[in-house]
């Protein structure tokens, strides 16, 4: 599917879920749809994503990547003093897994034709997303025990779906056309569902929110890119330009919109992080294609 009618579709399905969250027929409907995108879509999505290409032993280094990056969480807790636990979990979910698929797969699309190297990096951001969604729940909110533990097999289902399709990609032929199919579908679901939790939360401000904000956006923008390109050197062939490139673009891309889904089942800020990934879109989308260019010039 080229690139513009996918991102299109996507655009579509936000804005529809935004307009028919207005009638109250509809909102019956839209809150199903949560579950069905915990429990279904999401994991699906995830399974899509490793079936087209399977789980290879060398991917361990994109593992050790994010592991090493993801130490940064401890400090970013802590420079969060004072925020309350909901807040926070969305902070750390927001500041530390990006934008890993629709955005930046679309994106190198049009920039160069491919995105091999992506693929492999978005395969490890969605396996590392239950997994830090799960620990910040334990840590910054479960300790509250107000949060049934069904929402730690609602969020290992990501992880399952991703699994299941490392294994499936050995033992069955499914072609791209219904790989892409299932993932625009999945994806439009999902923004769907975004666009009618912005619908229902709306675009608040307060003290608190500026300062997480500018958390967020320090983190995304600057701290992201900068740690994980250069630990890109490390755990990657350093003649790996190509690679480098494209795991930078991934690495500043903005929240994820399936943020707000972890959001929900782990009890985190829903306001705040529908905020945060409407409004740092487009900048970073706008940092990434600068990222890859910039790294071009400096092959």
């Amino acid at each position: 599917m080229f690139p513009f009618l996918q991102g299109l579709i996507l655009l579509i399905a936000g804005a529809m879920g935004y307009i028919l969250s207005g009638y109250n027929g509809a909102r019956v409907v839209l809150r199903k749809l949560g579950p069905i995108n915990s429990w279904i879509v999401v994991p699906t999505l995830f399974y899509v994503a490793a079936v087209d290409r399977g789980l290879l032993p060398s991917d361990l280094n994109i593992f050790l990547l994010l592991g090493v990056f993801l130490l940064v969480i401890p400090l970013l807790i802590l420079l969060c003093k004072g925020f309350d636990g909901p807040l926070l979990g969305s902070v750390v979910l927001a500041s530390t897994l990006m934008n890993s698929v629709n955005l930046p797969f679309s994106l190198l699309l049009i920039l160069q034709g491919s995105y091999a190297y992506a693929a492999i990096f978005a395969s490890g951001v969605s396996f590392m997303r239950p997994l830090v969604a799960m620990a910040t729940y334990r840590l910054v909110v479960g300790r509250s025990g107000s949060t049934h533990s069904l929402t730690y097999i609602q969020g290992g289902m990501s992880l399952i779906g991703l699994l299941a399709g490392g294994i499936s990609h050995y033992l069955f032929i499914i072609s791209s056309e219904a790989i892409s199919l299932t993932t625009v579908v999945g994806l439009a679901l999902v923004i769907f569902a975004f666009g009618s939790t912005l619908r229902e939360t709306g675009l608040q401000f307060n003290h608190q929110y500026k300062r997480a904000l500018l958390v967020v956006t320090i983190m995304r923008a600057l701290v992201s890119v900068a740690m994980i390109s250069s630990l890109g050197y490390f755990f990657l062939l350093r003649g790996e330009v190509k690679a480098i490139r494209e795991i930078a673009l991934v690495s500043s891309m903005p929240p994820a919109v399936t943020d707000s889904v972890f959001a929900r089942i782990y009890g985190f800020d829903v306001k705040f992080t529908v905020l945060a990934t409407f409004i740092l879109t487009p900048f970073n989308a706008v940092e990434g294609v600068g990222v890859y260019y910039l790294l071009s010039v400096l092959r």
